[in-house]
């Protein structure tokens, strides 16, 4: 048997003991060590000598803080057999959002375990999928739009979406399983948009509050006029271009593929307007006055309606 780096010549561990903490980002629990057949004495020399423990019965492998996917390992296994990683952890471990700092672990209905930061133990029945067990993507949509801000919860349909190959029929699919949804308007709602093509929380304000508000014609969304980079709103039959960005500010890479985007839209004859949160947000009816004008010019014989906006705040 080997010697783990580090320890007394006398302290030896399974291969397969080793493998298995490696696969679980340093974190082992003790049914695992004993039914490799380490002794108690062993374990408490590798207590005193190198390991740590982090919750009853649940051991790190070495001293060093514990690395953020060892934190989920250590919540699961703390939480017994029912435990999966859940909402944003879970996202993050779907590829579906960034690393939070809190890491919700599902532990079944019947258990009630006391937190410990980072984690946040939850009572519910989830079923686990993957290494370590986390919710599924659809699950894992479903449980965040219940706790997340709108803006939050378009963030991630349009990276599910869009980015990871979730489809709105799938969500769609898991939601009508679920027999109660505090959001289930909302979602029905907003997947119909991102059917559409909407992929982020700034162009879903630009087609409710803009395009849609103020009988713009429908556009095209996640198009490319150039056949090279897609845009945010293509109106084909008139050549016009909306893009919109969400960034504060930009930096020397992202302005200059903004312009070179721009220019090839140019060489094929379509006119772009760009605008940002603060277009978007605070001042829709005006960005919707200069995109119907751009297609006036271009041969739309359509008029703009006035929103609720427009009626309490005449356009200037």
């Amino acid at each position: 048997m080997p010697i783990t780096p580090g320890m007394n010549p006398r302290t030896v561990l399974p291969p397969t003991l080793l493998r298995l903490a490696e696969a679980q980002a340093g974190v082992l629990a003790r049914s695992q060590v004993l039914a490799a057949g380490v002794s108690d004495d062993v374990v408490s020399r590798l207590l005193r000598e190198q390991w740590r423990p982090v919750s009853s019965g649940i051991y790190a492998i070495h001293r060093r803080e514990l690395p953020w996917r060892g934190w989920c390992w250590a919540g699961v296994l703390i939480g017994g057999t029912d435990a999966v990683v859940g909402r944003a952890a879970a996202a993050h471990l779907n590829r579906l959002g960034p690393q939070p700092d809190q890491i919700a672990i599902w532990v079944g209905p019947a258990r009630q375990l006391k937190d410990r930061w980072p984690l946040r133990f939850l009572r519910g029945e989830r079923d686990g999928t993957g290494y370590p067990a986390r919710t599924t993507s659809v699950r894992t949509i479903l449980d965040l739009a219940a706790v997340q801000p709108t803006e939050s919860l378009l963030a991630l349909l349009g990276e599910a979406v869009g980015r990871r190959g979730v489809s709105p029929e799938e969500i769609l699919a898991g939601l009508a399983q679920l027999p109660r949804h505090p959001r289930r308007r909302l979602l029905l709602d907003v997947l119909g948009d991102v059917a559409e093509g909407v992929r982020s929380p700034l162009e879903w304000h630009y087609f409710r509050e803009v395009e849609r508000a103020h009988g713009l014609p429908v556009a095209e969304r996640q198009a490319s006029p150039s056949g090279a980079q897609l845009v945010d709103a293509w109106y084909r039959r008139f050549g016009v271009v909306v893009e919109l960005d969400g960034r504060l500010y930009h930096d020397g890479r992202a302005r200059f593929r903004d312009f070179a985007r721009d220019n090839r839209n140019a060489l094929v004859a379509q006119t772009t307007l760009r605008y940002g949160w603060a277009d978007t947000l605070d001042r829709p009816c005006q960005v919707a006055r200069q995109v119907a004008a751009a297609l006036s010019q271009r041969g739309w014989r359509g008029n703009p309606r006035d929103c609720r906006r427009c009626r309490n705040r005449p356009w200037v």
